[in-house]
């Protein structure tokens, strides 16, 4: 697409150590995003597309100390609000998270290998960020009570499942919320709008999966 920008992300070398005698490990997939950066990729591709925080602030319809705290680090942007200001500029939410393709067909994953999509009360992380080409997306997700998913509901044009595997959360969807607890789940069908929240007292952890990927 005209326009867009393309980021280019260097690999981090995982340390090794090697025990004389001890059976080899799977190889885990090649170029994980232990830490994404998401506040280093939005400067880079915002300068790469020539502008301003102050102009993709107006664009994306945030204040620009959004804008300016999102790159500092110092704010961590809910999946929807990044999705408004990505569009902005303009760039995919896939490009954005862009890494190294892997050929791999068996990828495996230790918890700090997983890209991390955003930090802080609500986190979300996710497996198979190296396949371009993947067609099911797996997240893991943790909020913090009173955390959900942001001010904005995600509105994804495919299908998404979740299950609760601690806790309890809030769906709000069509109108209606629904608290959901531990051992149960959801699942949309369609482009249905979705916000979730921790409705608990305890942090929820979610896992949702959704096609097509997202990241």
């Amino acid at each position: 697409m005209a326009g867009q920008v393309r980021v280019t992300k260097t690999s981090k070398t995982t340390k090794k150590t090697a025990t004389a005698g001890r059976a080899s490990r799977p190889k885990k997939a090649e170029n994980h995003a232990v830490a994404l950066g998401v506040g280093a990729r939005l400067k880079a591709v915002r300068e790469q597309a020539g502008m301003s925080q102050r102009e993709l602030a107006r664009r994306a319809g945030v204040t620009n100390v959004t804008v300016s705290l999102i790159e500092q680090e110092s704010h961590a942007p809910s999946l929807a609000s990044l999705h408004s200001i990505l569009t902005a500029i303009p760039i995919t939410m896939a490009e954005f998270f862009a890494l190294p393709v892997t050929k791999q067909n068996v990828l495996f994953y230790e918890h700090d290998d997983l890209a991390v999509v955003t930090r802080g009360s609500a986190d979300l992380r996710v497996l198979g960020a190296e396949r371009r080409d993947k067609k099911l997306q797996l997240f893991f997700e943790r909020y913090a009570p009173g955390a959900s998913t942001g001010d904005e509901p995600i509105v994804h044009d495919g299908e998404t499942a979740a299950v609760v595997v601690q806790g309890s959360v809030e769906l709000e969807v069509g109108g209606q919320r629904r608290r959901i607890n531990s051992g149960g789940g959801f699942q949309l069908l369609g482009k249905q709008p979705y916000r979730l929240t921790n409705a608990g007292r305890k942090t929820a952890i979610v896992v949702c999966a959704c096609t097509p990927s997202l990241v």
